[in-house]
């Protein structure tokens, strides 16, 4: 991401912005679905400035599967909505025009994702705050009007009952086949109790955000002000975002117990604590298909981003560990 690379990109987009100059490229540190970068620039002498988002895919694809245009679509769709997103700009597809690709260009909102702010000492009352904000916005997201949204246009449309979960269990099925590096009895049984146990007592058939928890919101001052991360969003049963949240430990804002309660207060769909233990195992399941297959982008002669050795190495163990737990294994 070379800024004079960027600049000359960026002034052939926006011909309306004379002497575009990028002043800035900072990748983010953090999720490794894909690389994010803040890029700054200004113009008309340095008299008027923009920050925007890229988001771009890594050289050798993404660690979902799905497409990163999916991603762009879904903030298409939401942007407007009772649903806070980021505004999506624009999409391209050539890989020569700023020399990695396919990339799209969002809004920059500004605030903060980081937990390290939300858990610092004294910062009980912007937890609490920030806690029931989130239960009500995750009840916006099961509650959304999803086919006049247009996401039913783009993701497959489950039946009301087990499919919920076996649609989308299907999926990470089929990715763990095609990138599995070696021979993984655990994740098979995992699978196996998946497919024998999916809920048939769904509520409705939802949006799902699908990646949920702390460091997947932005928040100013006290306010949450947009949802990230949606390349794994589907539709399907909206327990599945509770398991995702609590898997990354979204009670550690507030107890569970009101959590729910702000949920179903202000959504009215009621929270099943039976559902959200069978999606606990899911959540495990999905790790597992995501960060496994990662460890064969290391080779003798090449490392990607060092920070894959973490996921690859690690959380698929955790996972598989975990998982079995959770089933009584």
């Amino acid at each position: 991401m070379e800024p004079e690379v960027l600049t000359e990109y960026l002034r052939g987009r926006l011909p309306a912005r004379p002497d575009l100059q990028v002043t800035g490229a900072k990748r983010v540190v953090g999720g490794m679905s894909r690389e994010t970068w803040f890029v700054d620039f200004e113009w008309n002498g340095g008299t008027e400035s923009e920050s925007v988002t890229f988001r771009i895919d890594h050289e050798k694809g993404a660690v979902v599967p799905v497409p990163l245009e999916f991603e762009f679509r879904v903030h298409q769709a939401l942007h407007g909505t009772q649903v806070p997103v980021a505004e999506p700009y624009w999409f391209e597809h050539d890989k020569t025009l700023i020399g990695q690709g396919p990339f799209y260009v969002r809004e920059l909102v500004e605030g903060t994702a980081s937990p390290k702010y939300l858990y610092a000492e004294g910062q009980e009352a912007l937890r609490e705050s920030v806690g029931l904000q989130f239960a009500e916005l995750l009840g916006k997201v099961h509650t959304l009007d999803w086919n006049a949204a247009g996401v039913g246009d783009f993701m497959e449309v489950p039946e009301l009952g087990p499919e919920c979960a076996l649609l989308e269990l299907r999926r990470w099925q089929r990715n763990l086949a095609e990138h599995q590096s070696e021979p993984l009895p655990v994740a098979a049984q995992l699978f196996a109790y998946l497919e024998r146990e999916a809920p048939t007592d769904v509520e409705r058939v939802a949006l799902v955000w699908g990646d949920v928890g702390i460091g997947n919101f932005i928040f100013r001052n006290d306010n949450i002000v947009a949802l990230t991360d949606w390349e794994q969003s589907h539709l399907g049963d909206p327990m599945k975002d509770w398991a995702s949240a609590l898997w990354r430990g979204v009670d550690n804002l507030l107890p569970r117990e009101k959590l729910f309660e702000e949920y179903e207060r202000t959504s009215g769909i009621p929270v099943n604590l039976a559902s959200i233990d069978y999606y606990l195992t899911f959540i495990d399941a999905e790790y597992v298909c995501t960060s496994h297959p990662i460890l064969d982008r290391f080779t003798n002669t090449e490392v990607p981003d060092v920070t894959f050795a973490r996921l690859g190495m690690g959380i698929p163990w955790y996972c598989m560990d975990h998982g079995m737990t959770m089933i009584g294994l």
